[in-house]
Parts: C-alpha cells; sequence; structure tokens
C-alpha cells in the first residue's frame, strides 16, 4: 500500500528567493500557480521542439492554448498518471520562453480537475543536456534571476480514485447503453 502511495506523488521543487537586479525576489507559496518563471532562449524553435521530442515528448492535439503560444503543446508521461506539459511562447526579438507544468496526464478523465504545478528544473535538466543555453526569466520582477537561493518543495498528490482512462469508460458507457437500449426495444 506504501508503494501505491508514492506513485500517487510527484515531488519537485520551484524557486522561491533569487537574486534579480542585485535585489531578491521572492515568490510566495499562492504565487507558484501563477507560474512567473519561463526559460527563455534564443535557440530556433524546430531546435527546442527536436530536443523535447527526443525526450520522449509528444505533440498535443487538444489543449488550451495560451496567448503567444507557438504551435502546440508537447506533453511527456511520467510516473502514472502524471505528464510533463510543455508550451513554447513567442516573445518577439527572437526569444523564445519555455513554461512546463506537472498535471494528471490527459489520457485520465481526472486530467479535467487535477492538481497542478509549475517546473523549472525538470526542462533546465533537457536543455543543458541538449547543451541549449537559457536564461530564467521572472515575469513578477521582468528581469533575469542571476542566482536562487532557495526553494518551495512541492508535492502533489493524485486524486484517492484511480486513474480511469477516457478510452475505459468510453467502452463502458457504450457498453451499457448497447444493453440499455436493448432491454427498451424488448430484445431481452
Amino acid at each position: 500500500m506504501l508503494s501505491e502511495a508514492r506513485m500517487s506523488e510527484f515531488l519537485t521543487a520551484y524557486p522561491r528567493t533569487s537574486i534579480s537586479q542585485g535585489l531578491r525576489a521572492f515568490i510566495q507559496r499562492e504565487e507558484i500557480e501563477l507560474d512567473h518563471l519561463s526559460l527563455m532562449v534564443k535557440t530556433k524553435k524546430d531546435e527546442i521542439i527536436q530536443a523535447l521530442l527526443s525526450e520522449g515528448f509528444k505533440t498535443v492535439r487538444l489543449e488550451n492554448k495560451k496567448p503567444n503560444q507557438i504551435g502546440c503543446g508537447l506533453a511527456k508521461r511520467l510516473a502514472k498518471p502524471w505528464e510533463m506539459h510543455v508550451r513554447l511562447f513567442d516573445m518577439q526579438q527572437g526569444l523564445i520562453a519555455i513554461q512546463a507544468e506537472v498535471e494528471i496526464s490527459r489520457k485520465y478523465i481526472q486530467h479535467i480537475r487535477s492538481v497542478r504545478a509549475p517546473v523549472i528544473y525538470e526542462l533546465e535538466q533537457i536543455l543543458k543536456k541538449h547543451q541549449i543555453e537559457y536564461k530564467i526569466w521572472n515575469a513578477k520582477v521582468r528581469d533575469y534571476i542571476t542566482r536562487v537561493i532557495d526553494n518551495h518543495e512541492i508535492k502533489l498528490v493524485a486524486p484517492s480514485l484511480p486513474a480511469i482512462s477516457w478510452k475505459h469508460m468510453a467502452g463502458y458507457v457504450s457498453a451499457l447503453s448497447l444493453v440499455y437500449l436493448a432491454k427498451f426495444l424488448g430484445l431481452f
């Protein structure tokens, strides 16, 4: 039972205190969901997308697009039931902002009302691995972060009900509908 509980958690960190313009910037716990931080790159979008695809990300077809978003987002399944969703944004002057969040996979019904958290360090690792230069932009203070002092520890917990696949639910509903239709038509 304990191992099941661990599988349903996702642990990450998000910068709390950082240095920008020589001053301390602080992101409060309530502000994390506002996702003030982005990884800014001057690399071409195709190079970023290729790096993400090589890491197992796939194009997302159905998503809520955000203003200035470039194309479709990309998602990668993590440990069940989690996935990481990455979006690229056109910031003009050759800059691309990259933002990512971890959420319940869109494969499951629980995705609709799932807990989510922006992630920065997991995306940083991918960019470092592919030697893509970046800077962390803090939209709250409108400057780049030069140093992170400490982090918020974030623990996402999956819903207590097991993750229910859209495909399984559709099959179940279809089969049940056929049974009721057959009863209605007097075939049973």
